[in-house]
């Protein structure tokens, strides 16, 4: 099977979604398939893919502010012209040049959010645009891959009748050795963040910090997630390569996923950093179901996904960092998270699709 990969994304080899395609595409050339790379992207970063990725074939177009339009056009040329049995894209926004890739190529559609809530988180023109043209995607699309069991029975998705399946996010296990646990005399926390996106919740890391003046919390992520300044238990590492992280890692008793999953109406998630956290062995805070533990867990601390979750749930958070402190989460208890089990599903899809079964 031949399968084109269209990935519009600008962030390098440190991002979770980077991380997250890159070992899709692995384990897809592992089981056989023959796959290509079609990037619409800056420059800077398709040399972390080659890196990356080694003998896959990757095309590239890069674009600037006024040239977007004829850099998915030759991506769409890139990709036909390579006669794929199926055609993955990451949902974006939707380009006027895909509708020549709908009309030739099964496209399988990955859906990530809720982009009627994200896309609008700040109103403008990408909200109203998505908005607007969002049905001419996910209409053509000959089959949908959701992440969560709650975006897939949202109405948002309603009207899509094509095939369609739950596959939560994945990590290659065997490239996360588990780290040996801290013997820290107070606990260390880390969070990992990302400029402009208020699900993470930022904010509420520096409440849970001002809450526990004796706990010590890294934040990796950009120096300007404000709500962290000033307060002397909280050190701001910013935006920092694995390499370089993973000692703040090592260093931690606790992990913090998503925190204000509510600011994007949504209530379930597999964050990929969350995988990173429990593929390391760190037991994990986080405000929303995850989909791959859908009954809970004893290492995740799920909080409610409300504005003042951190201050309802004090007791419960320091009971937590108590009792998991200096431990680690057992390999055996997330083995289900690796990336050739989720893609054998994945590739399982594509020929439900291929055979037209619903």
């Amino acid at each position: 099977m031949k399968v084109a990969v269209l990935l519009h994304w600008n962030e390098g080899s440190s991002s979770g979604v980077f991380k997250k395609v890159a070992s899709q595409i692995r384990a897809w050339e592992s089981f056989g398939l023959e796959v290509s790379l079609h990037l619409v992207c800056r420059t800077e970063v398709v040399s972390e893919w080659r890196t990356s990725l080694g003998q896959t074939a990757i095309s590239h177009h890069p674009y600037s502010r006024f040239s977007r339009m004829g850099a998915w056009r030759e991506a769409v040329q890139a990709v036909t012209s390579g006669r794929p049995d199926v055609v993955y894209h990451r949902y974006d926004l939707w380009m006027p040049q895909l509708r020549v890739l709908l009309r030739s190529s099964p496209v399988v559609l990955e859906i990530n959010t809720d982009d009627l809530a994200e896309y609008c988180l700040q109103k403008g023109l990408r909200c109203w645009y998505n908005r607007q043209t969002r049905a001419l995607l996910l209409r053509g699309a000959a089959g949908l891959v959701f992440v969560t069991h709650e975006l897939a029975a949202s109405t948002r998705f309603a009207r899509c009748t094509q095939p369609r399946v739950v596959i939560g996010n994945g990590i290659a296990l065997a490239d996360y050795d588990p780290l040996p646990p801290p013997s820290n005399a107070d606990p260390h926390l880390v969070f990992m963040g990302a400029a402009g996106q208020a699900w993470h919740g930022v904010d509420k890391v520096a409440q849970m910090a001002e809450l526990f003046p004796q706990w010590h919390f890294d934040v990796i992520g950009p120096r300007d997630l404000g709500a962290c300044h000033e307060l002397p238990n909280v050190a701001l590492h910013g935006v920092k390569e694995y390499s370089a992280y993973r000692g703040l890692l090592a260093q931690a008793d606790i992990a913090l996923g998503t925190l204000a999953a509510h600011r994007k109406r949504l209530s379930e998630g597999c964050p990929l950093k969350v995988r990173e956290y429990l593929a390391h062995g760190l037991p994990c805070i986080m405000a929303c179901g995850d989909t791959d533990f859908p009954l809970g867990s004893p290492f995740i601390l799920q909080l409610p996904n409300t504005e003042d979750a951190i201050l309802q749930s004090a007791d419960r958070i320091e009971n937590f960092v108590s009792e998991w402190k200096g431990r680690r989460v057992p390999r055996s208890a997330v083995s289900h998270l690796d990336i050739t089990v989720k893609e054998q599903q994945r590739v399982d899809f594509f020929h439900r699709v291929l055979r037209g079964s619903p």
